[in-house]
């Protein structure tokens, strides 16, 4: 016991007096408790360490300590995992030193690492809304509150798909303002059974004008189609009128009474407009239409006033048209300041019209690139009345039988004739043969009309029809409206030439000369269709006696048989009839997606808009196309996506895409512009550098503007431009190991003169930025530096450093001259320079008495 007591106190002595013993005895033993490791070390971030970096704690606190609302930085941070790059409200430079001290907790003070990164400054102020943007899945309990008791049904419809920002509002507590949500619900175009008799209530609608005055948001409105293009309608009520924007050749014609349910949004300040996605119903067809007789005619002063103001309404002017590429057709107005006519998305117009005086009549509807009063005509003629004019289809299809000019694209085609559309309506051309015409030519149509069965046709007697081209695509993109049974139903009644699908069985018939094909109409009482003058080599016959979904123009109601021009049969698989649309959504799987944001000061959700850019959600189904269930490189997929979904894009239209960009279903918004070609992506990050050193334990940006070492063949962007080489072949050369090197010797010293010129290099966020490098300089012998090597700077080279204006910076620390050894120089002030951009430059000049060898490395410019 005693033993062990001694024992212990010896070893307590020793203990004490260890800190003096080890230092007497064994000098610098105590500094390997201190283990230090200085280093040099480069990272270039992956993909996946971005989402890393956003999800660390200790960054987290950070951006929350910059911004406790979380509004700005947080949400900035947090889409750093998301984009993949930083920005300017989640700066690298924040955000780097706590993963590169999770990376590498061990190095020393001193040490330096350098991080490749992607960077992107100035990103678009509207898409950052999408920094925080979540999704939300409607549930059975929101489907329940959108149909209450009386209904079961797991899906939205036209009727009610406006009650989303009501189902927001009950699932999202306390939004912050700007909250953004990605939804994805359930929808079809079919109103579900109510189950429980009785009669429906009557929808309510808003009126157009005050749609317009409420500004973006979603609305149900009621109108007349008066208008339209190769892409658009315009409807109107009693209040005001307003776009449809379509994307696509409109099936609708002049006199079509509809209903449209979507989101209105005005883009750059043009009138408000429904998008593409809005939901369409014909629900009523008038017999006759006309066009306002009383056009307002627009002067110079009113078409450069019109720039500003942009109202929607029915105009003329006069003015020299010309036709470009076939797509654009503008008409300048003599007298204007700035505006230009614009006649937007005509199908055709007389070619002959190019370069001479026109009067344009037809609907402003709004101004675009600050010059351009976009039309949709009505009439385009000669000013001095020469010529023919052409009359809209839609209106010879409702005007009385006589003599008419009609210009426009074959839609379809039969047996006896072919379908006619412009854009306004459709009419049939029966020809009472096989027609020569093809699908896509744009032709001249000159006859008589009268009617068949209600419906007004161009006659074969005395018919004139000219094609004037061919290969239009308009056609391409029809969108057929659906009929159900009970539409087809209601259409004996009131009938009237449509492009149309509908669903059945399909009965064919041999007569002997001829097959008839004859269809029970799904869900119809009393309708059944035929099809009109078929060409049997293009029905697949062995569709008799099978569930088929037709698509087609219908052309009349004869008894109870509606007769088809038919484009195309199928038989009915579950593919085709998703996408014919006529089924009801019977679970509640998504299939329909769209961004809502809050609005804290009319504390309602609104679907998202921008006046920026138009906005264009990712759906369910094309996930399916692209055989993925997120995008993984937006800039090769997406533009395939756009090119499919906007063919009549514009030149310089802006489109933001929101799409899964990983396998966690992370939300991103990226923008896209298009050229007049193809669109591509402008949100794109640029490769960065940032260097951080840690001194006493924290790591600190080192603010670099630039850094090259000038070796293993890295030349730095520098370039060279030779003045005077006498008989030599270059004066700067570039070596692995020495970096750029300078010589005026070859056999003996030559007259030279070689600048060695820098990249263009940004100071415009520096605050005090220097100058530094390695130099090492032989064969001065007894010559003057600086009249053989200056250092120089220019704010404006422009390609030839005998016409930039050059200033010599004054150097301190430059070697003697007389070795190979390098020396480092005295940090040059470049503050001067701070908030421009600058090239450096070493000027090298020889003569016969003096040619040294300059090396030069290891240059940087930085805090």
């Amino acid at each position: 016991m005693k033993k062990n007591i001694l024992f212990s106190m010896c070893a307590g002595l020793l203990l004490l007096a260890s800190c003096d013993y080890n230092e007497d005895n064994f000098p610098g033993y105590d500094d390997l408790t201190n283990a230090t490791d200085v280093q040099n070390v480069t990272l270039t971030l992956e993909d996946a360490e971005y989402k890393t970096i956003a999800g660390i704690a200790a960054n987290k606190e950070l951006a929350l300590s910059k911004d406790p609302e979380g509004e700005t930085y947080a949400k900035a941070l947090e889409a750093v995992g998301k984009n993949k790059f930083f920005t300017e409200d989640a700066p690298a430079a924040w955000y780097l030193p706590a993963y590169i001290n999770d990376k590498h907790p061990y190095l020393s003070d001193g040490s330096k690492v350098t991080v490749n990164y992607n960077n992107f400054e100035e990103l678009p102020e509207y898409l950052k809304d999408f920094n925080s943007v979540s999704k939300y899945d409607l549930t059975s309990d929101d489907y329940k509150a959108v149909w209450g008791e009386t209904v079961s049904a797991s899906f939205l419809s036209p009727s009610t798909v406006r009650q989303i920002p009501d189902l927001l509002a009950e699932a999202v507590k306390n939004p912050a303002d700007g909250a953004m949500r990605l939804v994805n619900y359930a929808y079809s175009e079919t109103e579900p059974s109510t189950g429980g008799g009785g009669e429906e209530p009557e929808p309510t609608y808003t009126n157009i004008a005050d749609a317009i005055n409420s500004g973006a948001g979603t609305y149900d409105v009621k109108g007349e189609v008066v208008a339209a293009n190769a892409k658009s309608i315009l409807v109107k009520d009693d209040t005001g009128i307003i776009m449809v924007y379509l994307s696509a050749l409109p099936t609708y014609s002049l006199g079509d009474v509809v209903t449209v349910s979507g989101v209105i949004s005005s883009y750059k300040g043009a009138p408000f407009q429904f998008s593409k996605d809005a939901e369409i119903a014909v629900v009523e067809r008038k017999t006759t239409f006309a066009y306002p007789t009383s056009p307002k005619n627009m002067t110079a002063s009113d078409m450069d006033a019109y720039l500003t103001t942009q109202p929607v309404e029915y105009v003329t002017y006069e003015g020299t048209l010309t036709i470009s590429d076939g797509k654009y057709f503008n008409v300048a107005v003599e007298g204007t300041a700035t505006a230009v006519g614009s006649i937007q998305y005509p199908i055709a117009i007389d070619n002959t019209l190019d370069g001479k005086k026109v009067k344009v009549t037809g609907y402003a509807v709004g101004a675009s690139s600050g010059k351009f009063v976009n039309t949709i005509a009505t009439s385009v003629v000669s000013a001095d009345g020469s010529g023919t004019a052409t009359t809209p289809v839609g209106l010879i299809a409702l005007s009385a039988g006589g003599a008419y000019t009609a210009r426009g694209v074959v839609a379809a085609t039969y047996t006896r004739g072919f379908m006619l559309t412009d854009g306004t309506g459709n009419i049939l051309v029966y020809e009472n043969k096989l027609p020569t015409s093809k699908i896509g030519d744009i032709v001249s149509v000159s006859g008589t009309t009268a009617a068949r069965n209600g419906l007004m046709q161009f006659g074969n007697n005395g018919l004139s029809v000219i094609k004037e081209s061919e290969g239009n695509t308009a056609v391409d993109g029809l969108v057929a409206q659906v009929m159900t049974g009970e539409d087809m139903d209601n259409y004996i009644a009131a009938p009237r030439v449509v492009y149309a699908t509908y669903t059945g069985l399909l009965t064919i018939e041999n007569k002997g000369s001829y097959n008839s094909y004859n269809i029970e109409i799904d869900g119809a009482t009393t309708a059944k269709a035929s099809f009109s003058y078929a060409d049997d080599a293009a029905i697949d016959q062995s569709l008799n006696g099978k569930q088929v979904v037709v698509y087609g123009y219908l052309l009349e109601a004869k008894s109870e048989t509606i007769n088809t021009m038919v484009t195309s049969v199928a038989e009915v698989t579950a593919t085709n009839l998703r996408a014919f649309g006529m089924t009801r959504a019977i679970t509640s799987k998504p299939n329909t997606s769209a961004v809502y944001r809050y609005d804290a000061t009319t504390s309602k959700w609104r679907a998202y808009t921008s006046e920026v850019a138009s906005v264009a959600v990712l759906q369910p189904g094309d996930y399916t196309s692209i055989g993925s269930t997120y995008v993984s490189k937006p800039a090769e997929t997406l533009p395939i996506y756009l090119k499919q979904n906007y063919p009549y894009a514009k030149k310089d239209d802006i489109m933001a895409v929101v799409y899964y960009s990983n396998s966690d279903l992370v939300i991103t918004a990226t923008e896209f512009v298009y050229d007049g070609a193809a669109w591509a992506q402008t949100t794109v990050s640029t490769p960065s550098v940032i260097v951080f050193l840690k001194s006493q334990g924290v790591w600190t940006e080192a603010k670099v503007y630039y850094s090259s070492s000038f070796l293993n063949d890295d030349d730095g962007g520098f370039f060279t431009q030779d003045i005077e080489l006498s008989d030599l072949k270059s004066i700067w050369k570039l070596d692995k190991a020495y970096g750029w090197k300078g010589s005026g010797y070859s056999g003996g010293n030559k007259v030279t003169e070689s600048w060695l010129v820098s990249p263009e290099i940004s100071l415009k966020k520096s605050a005090l930025p220097v100058l530094k490098f390695d130099i090492a300089i032989n064969y001065l012998n007894d010559g003057e530096l600086a009249k053989n090597l200056n250092v120089m700077i220019s704010t404006n080279y422009a390609g030839d450093v005998t016409e930039a204006d050059w200033t010599e910076l004054t150097v301190e620390g430059m070697p003697a001259g007389d070795s190979w050894d390098f020396s480092t120089v005295t940090p040059v002030d470049l503050s001067a320079y701070k908030d421009q951009n600058i090239r450096i430059a070493f000027r090298y000049r020889s003569d016969l008495a003096v040619a040294t060898t300059t090396e030069i490395k290891n240059l940087s410019i930085q805090e």
